[in-house]
């Protein structure tokens, strides 16, 4: 019988236990270390651990071929993606071990072998900058992959493999897209080619765009100028209250993670074994939240109706934050329900050194309140100013709450025309919907309207509220962060429901206006509905699908054909999105009654 395994996985939580209770006097969180099984019940979590197959493959970054590592469970199946980027030592035998490592805790790694490729020798002093492209161009790859289950992957990455991970993350912005969290072992936080006091007394200034989840390990006896960077860069991200943790070790140092056999130490080997399954707990997590489309069916019927992500307060979901500064509670993909409290739109806010401007009402008082205390949970800043997205009730009752607190509510002059004519029927809905949690809410007017454009310069920020031309809703405005690159669409864009069709909906108009939308040039994408995402995902799921639509009943009527051939045309591409099943034949209906006109 081997004891050696189990004799290093039970010394583990008494070294950590132990370096906590000596570095601070005052008591401190725990949560994310205690274990109460083995506290309590004296059991020890038995980690996973497959056999691992590895493989080579190749890929262009540009002109130059990447070849690349694969580890992966052995005997097929699919797993959860992770990047793992070497630093200066290279992708050398050693290294690969650490990518073994990986896959044998359940994931397919890939592992460019980026110095390689470039003919370059181990531990380069100077940064090559072209080399992050390499690593970039290593992410669609891996998310191409036939035996992957996530539509997203984890950067895992040690010493200055952490700053190519950070880069890919911010300058390449796959952050907002590809990649769902941020792993490293005691890795460059700063520019390699920085001065030498910034090297010490700074960091990256990526480190502020950062907002993924962020888990980093280091040894007590990491050198000074390294350690000092990584703990003021996961105080800087703490600070605004974003995921960010740092694991300390005791007795070991650089490298304790790959450290050679004739050199490696008992202290070296525990926190080794401690790290990699920390971390993969922390991948999965994040991952494991986020299966690619086909893996598992989305919420539908009783379940999508009664679903709330934040039982605990009126909103559906709590905020996130989608890029700095930029933050959005995500509704619910259903209609408005009692369970979701008529949260069931991206109720979103941006934040500025002078001030705060939230997108939306809400669709009652109270929501706009739990939205309020959420927003004054992250930041000290006022709110300046309230946009409506549109005049539908969801975006607009919940005005009376913010007008309260003596901040104006801006619309588009039609969305006003709209509230003006539909709003005490809404109300009367909202009432019987979400009943008590209505309490307070009343029907009142925007304090100022717009035609076409109004600018709100705040904090530095420039903030662009425009009327591109007819879409969902009267009065539909999108709200455009040009030095960000993001836009908030409100029911502009969709992509995580099948978008509703109304009577007033003008489908031809819409695909018309939608070409003045994609000319903005935004990389991230908050919709009115469903999570943040890119242009190329929100064009599939409304631009596509309203071409689609039309055509398929476009052919209906130059056949001749009745509206109830139109409710039966085949939408299967599009059926598998929530509220698809009651929304789908209402949607052609729309479309044919429309288009008749048109022929």
């Amino acid at each position: 019988m081997n004891l050696k395994y189990p004799f290093t996985l039970f010394f583990i939580p008494i070294l950590l236990a132990c370096r906590i209770a000596t570095a601070h006097d005052e008591p401190q969180d725990n949560s994310w270390w205690w274990d109460a099984a083995w506290w309590d019940e004296s059991r020890i979590e038995v980690p996973d651990n497959y056999p691992v197959e590895t493989s080579w493959t190749a890929y262009q970054s540009g002109d130059v071929e990447v070849t690349a590592l694969v580890a992966r469970p052995a005997g097929g199946g699919k797993y959860p993606a992770v990047l793992f980027q070497h630093g200066r030592r290279g992708l050398g035998e050693l290294v690969q071990r650490l990518a073994r490592r990986v896959a044998a805790r359940g994931f397919v790694v890939l592992a460019p072998d980026i110095y390689g490729a470039h003919f370059l020798g181990t531990h380069p002093v100077d940064h090559d900058y072209a080399l992050e492209k390499d690593v970039n161009a290593a992410v669609d790859v891996l998310l191409a992959r036939d035996d992957i289950s996530t539509d997203k992957a984890c950067l895992y990455s040690h010493t200055r493999g952490g700053y190519y991970t950070l880069k890919v993350a911010t300058t390449f912005r796959r952050q907002q897209r590809e990649i769902a969290c941020y792993v490293s072992y005691y890795p460059h936080l700063q520019d390699p080619n920085a001065p030498e006091p910034q090297q010490v007394y700074g960091y990256a200034p990526e480190i502020d765009e950062l907002t993924l989840p962020v888990l980093v390990f280091i040894g007590d006896e990491e050198q000074y100028q390294r350690r000092r960077v990584i703990e003021t860069s996961i105080q800087a991200m703490q600070d605004k209250g974003r995921d960010a943790r740092l694991v300390i070790y005791p007795g070991v140092g650089r490298g304790f993670d790959f450290r050679d056999e004739n050199v490696r130490t008992f202290a070296d080997d525990l926190a080794s074994k401690d790290a990699v399954q920390r971390a993969a707990k922390f991948m999965r997590r994040h991952l494991e939240g986020r299966p690619a489309a086909a893996a598992g069916a989305p919420l539908t019927g009783e379940a999508l109706y009664n679903s709330d992500k934040a039982p605990g307060s009126m909103l559906y979901d709590l905020p996130q934050e989608v890029v700095p500064g930029v933050w959005s509670a995500i509704g619910a993909t259903a209609p408005g329900t009692y369970a979701n409290s008529g949260h069931n739109n991206n109720l979103s806010f941006v934040i500025t050194t002078d001030g705060v401007l939230v997108v939306n009402a809400g669709d009652n008082y109270l929501l706009a309140q739990a939205l309020h205390e959420e927003i004054r949970k992250i930041t000290d800043q006022p709110v300046k100013y309230v946009v409506l997205e549109n005049g539908q009730g969801h975006a607009m009752l919940g005005s009376i709450y913010w007008q309260q607190q003596g901040v104006p509510v801006i619309a588009h002059v039609d969305a006003a025309h709209e509230i003006e004519a539909q709003s005490f029927a809404l109300l009367e809905v909202m009432q019987g919907r979400v009943k008590e949690k209505s309490e307070g809410t009343k029907v009142v007017m925007p304090d100022e309207t717009f035609s076409d454009k109004k600018v709100i310069e705040l904090g530095g920020e420039r903030i662009e509220l425009l009327y591109l031309g007819p879409a969902h809703s009267p009065g539909d405005i999108v709200v455009w962060l040009p030095e960000k690159k993001l836009v908030i669409s409100g029911d502009m864009a969709f992509h995580q429901r099948m978008l509703p069709l109304f009577e007033h909906t003008d489908s031809k108009a819409w695909i018309e206006t939608w070409d003045r939308f994609e000319a903005l040039g935004a990389e991230v994408v908050i919709p009115g509905h469903g999570g943040p995402t890119d242009m190329a995902t929100v064009r599939t799921y409304t631009r596509d699908y309203l071409v689609y639509l039309r055509d398929k009943v476009g052919a209906v009527i130059e056949s001749g054909g009745a509206l109830q051939e139109a409710y039966e045309v085949d939408q299967s591409p599009y059926m598998h999105l929530p509220t698809a099943e009651f929304l789908a034949k209402r949607n052609a209906g729309q479309v044919f009654q429309s288009m008749e006109f048109e022929f």
